[in-house]
């Protein structure tokens, strides 16, 4: 992908800079130093607020294994250089699947030998997925100053250690863009564009960053989105191929969209191709995971568990200790 983005796509600003995980009290710094491994190392507090000085941050774990890229420049670079090759692209046709070999767009059948539906979150299978919504927020382009005192000079991600999911990162431009989960599980995992555009996790979100960064206080917030990922039951990927029907699916990637894709879209050719690859011995290849509860379950059930997620991390940041309340759930999450 970095090799792809710097020949053919520069405006995406491909930066490997790793990424950090960052503890803010004892109970996630607990939970870090579980996670240490040979890819991923420890950082004391002087170490972390070398590479990125965060308010009442005291300790981290590192990783080279990440990087930052602009996947709007990515794409626009990745479709440039198929069409260059030949490849058409047509856009602004919805396609629905009728049957083997065939599509239905518009009030039109095109037929096909082989179709991959590849819409990720937006394929119609309740039960086999589910959308959860991430939702970010972006700040205006931040003085020289800002990111003099603060550091992250190498663009690593970043994300705070507590258990409801977060992330961040200094953009191209300068920005702090961050984001994380919280908005709530549409009923019968019906899409949302209410949840998309929760102006209380957006607000949840600012407000995590400016204990981040006090220095934020003042600093306009100029661009909110979200959208919906794609869950399954166990949160692994799937991909599956039937060469008698000449039709694939693929998705569940949890929010690592950006790094799934790519591989499941090399494991998906290596399947129709029928090449020889250790990439189709991978476990998300062919596999399916078991559904989702039926509703009104599953819709009681997943919001509870947000809920109880927000309520672990304020139990720890007032206790200092692991959580009661997750060791609870975490079982019934299967995250």
């Amino acid at each position: 992908m970095g090799n792809f983005a710097r020949d053919f796509a520069p405006a995406a600003s491909f930066t490997k800079g790793g990424s950090i995980n960052f503890a803010r009290n004892s109970a996630q710094a607990i939970r870090l130093r579980n996670s240490v491994d040979e890819d991923h190392h420890w950082l004391s507090n002087s170490e972390l607020t070398e590479k990125i000085l965060i308010a009442d941050s005291i300790c981290g774990v590192h990783t080279k294994s990440s990087a930052v890229v602009n996947p709007m420049e990515l794409l626009l670079g990745l479709a440039k250089y198929l069409t260059k090759k030949g490849v058409a692209i047509y856009e602004n046709s919805a396609a629905t699947i009728a049957e083997t070999g065939r599509l239905l767009v518009g009030s039109y059948f095109v037929t096909a030998p082989r179709i991959i539906n590849a819409v990720e979150a937006f394929r119609s299978a309740p039960r086999e997925q589910i959308p959860l919504y991430s939702l970010m927020v972006a700040t205006e382009p931040l003085t020289s100053q800002f990111w003099s005192e603060v550091g992250n000079f190498e663009r690593a991600t970043f994300a705070e250690g507590s258990h409801l999911i977060n992330y961040a990162q200094r953009t191209s431009d300068n920005r702090l863009a961050i984001g994380g989960r919280g908005a709530r599980y549409p009923f019968a995992s019906k899409r949302s564009t209410n949840i998309e555009n929760s102006a209380k996790t957006h607000e949840a979100l600012r407000a995590l960053a400016k204990s981040w960064f006090p220095q934020l206080s003042k600093v306009r917030f100029t661009h909110a989105w979200g959208g919906a990922i794609a869950i399954t039951r166990d949160w692994e990927p799937y991909l599956r191929w039937d060469k008698n029907r000449g039709y694939g699916e693929l998705g569940g990637y949890a929010g690592d969209g950006m790094t799934m894709s790519y591989l499941a879209g090399k494991a998906m050719a290596a399947e129709i191709l029928d090449n020889t690859s250790s990439i189709r011995t991978l476990r998300f290849v062919n596999r399916r995971s078991r559904n989702w509860e039926f509703e009104p379950l599953r819709f009681a059930a997943i919001n509870s568990l947000i809920k109880l997620t927000d309520l672990s991390d304020a139990e720890e940041r007032l206790t200092r200790k692991p959580s009661l309340i997750n060791r609870i759930i975490e079982p019934l999450i299967l995250r």
